[in-house]
């Protein structure tokens, strides 16, 4: 990959790049702007050869684009496919489409990032655009049709004005998890339709994703453990597997635990009353047997949430409730990351940071409660012997030795009528 970097022993700048032929090299600057625009000529020298095609068609923008959304929907998650899909045809190809691949310089895609932040884009949907640019690059990268990657390119400089990354309080601020309260008037309000009651309250409880609720057999329940199996998920209306590609098991409260084992048997009566067989293997479905739809859900919880007076939240700020209210009553974040399906605590923190305990003073004072008071002892060892027998002040009283230990309450009278009642 093309890149720039300034040399520790000197001050020079270094351009590092492949030229047309694969061949790495390696070029000296006075300067960053000077190594940048060194770099962008090398890397427009390299794209007008090909080498070992010097025929080759190449491809606009959105005629890749195309192509390449086939090829990546049989790998990726249909939810994944549909948010390339749709940032290519609002933001990308309208712009940059009737480009040829090999023409499409970085400072066009720096030109196009800063348009849409000018916009008022918020810099996650910037930062989605900047990697659907650079993943259909890196595979174009990869079927030789360019040799660099011009939105890889981008500076994505730490503390600067136009970074797309997300800070820590963006992060927090796009998280918006339900008070106890909240919740509670909530699931109070979904309490008419048992079905969807038991959904968000699963969510609630488990902290898993709607999709892979959705995706719920009731092979998938051990009631008797309290565990749910987690290993499959409905993404854009299509079963596969979980986000991350894992399964995982989580924990169920007894709360949750008894009201799937209600719905259970309430599909059972509903069965029955329809002439008999088998009830349906969906945990959440619809009146016909099949997994419910997760627009309908979405619509559901909208209608739940004006009921309750509340507004503001989505379904999956279910998911963030489970977390923030675990992590704020102190449950290892260990525990939170494993329920969540992260595959890393980090993550977790990444996210859910803000909503650790960190002004209780009960932390610090536990390192008081040790095994032995260690005071540091000063003088002969006859004196330290004497320092060792004596207490501190604000540790006097009796021992868990001896109940006749403190002297206090060994000298005071004894007076009967004053214990009496």
């Amino acid at each position: 990959m093309s890149r720039i970097w300034k040399r520790k022993d000197r001050d020079t700048w270094i351009v590092d790049y492949r030229d047309a032929d694969g061949m790495r090299r390696r070029l000296t600057a006075n300067s960053r702007a000077e190594a940048e625009t060194l770099l962008a000529t090398k890397v427009k020298e390299s794209r007008e050869s090909i080498p070992g095609r010097p025929d080759i068609e190449i491809p606009t923008l959105a005629q890749y684009a195309e192509r390449w959304l086939r090829v990546v929907a049989t790998r990726l998650k249909p939810k994944t496919v549909l948010s390339y899909g749709q940032l290519l045809s609002v933001h990308i190809l309208p712009a940059l489409g009737a480009v040829t691949l090999c023409e499409v310089q970085r400072m066009q895609v720096k030109r196009l990032l800063a348009e849409k932040r000018s916009a008022g884009l918020s810099k996650n949907t910037v930062r989605l655009i900047r990697a659907t640019i650079s993943t259909l690059f890196a595979e174009a990268q990869d079927d030789g049709i360019v040799k660099a990657n011009p939105a890889a390119l981008v500076a994505r400089r730490r503390g600067s004005a136009s970074a797309d990354g997300l800070t820590s309080a963006e992060r927090h601020k796009a998280i918006r998890p339900l008070s106890e309260a909240e919740l509670h008037a909530v699931l109070m309000a979904a309490h008419n339709d048992f079905g969807y009651y038991a959904l968000f309250l699963t969510l609630a409880r488990c902290g898993i994703r709607p999709g892979e609720a959705l995706g719920l057999r009731w092979e998938d329940l051990d009631l008797e453990k309290r565990e749910l199996l987690i290993e499959r998920a409905f993404s854009a209306g299509h079963l596969g597997t979980t986000k991350t590609g894992t399964v995982r098991r989580v924990d169920m409260s007894q709360e949750l635990a008894a009201t799937l084992a209600r719905l259970y048997t309430l599909r059972e009566k509903q069965t029955l009353e329809q002439g008999g067989g088998e009830i349906p293997e969906w945990v959440f479905c619809n009146n016909l047997g099949s997994p419910l739809d997760e627009s309908r859900v979405r619509k559901v919880f909208a209608r739940i949430l004006r009921q309750a007076g509340q507004s503001g939240h989505v379904v999956y700020d279910l998911r963030h409730t489970f977390a923030t209210l675990l992590l704020a009553k102190g449950v290892p974040i260990t525990y939170v990351a494993s329920q969540l399906g992260h595959a890393r605590p980090t993550t977790t923190l990444q996210w859910y940071s803000h909503w650790l305990p960190n002004n209780d003073k009960s932390f610090v004072d536990a390192l008081d409660r040790s095994a032995e008071f260690l005071a540091p002892r000063v003088g002969t060892k006859d004196e330290q012997a004497g320092q060792k027998s004596q207490k501190p002040l604000d540790f006097i009283g009796a021992t868990r030795r001896i109940r006749t230990d403190d002297l206090l309450i060994t000298n005071a009278p004894i007076n009967h009528t004053e214990h009496e009642n």
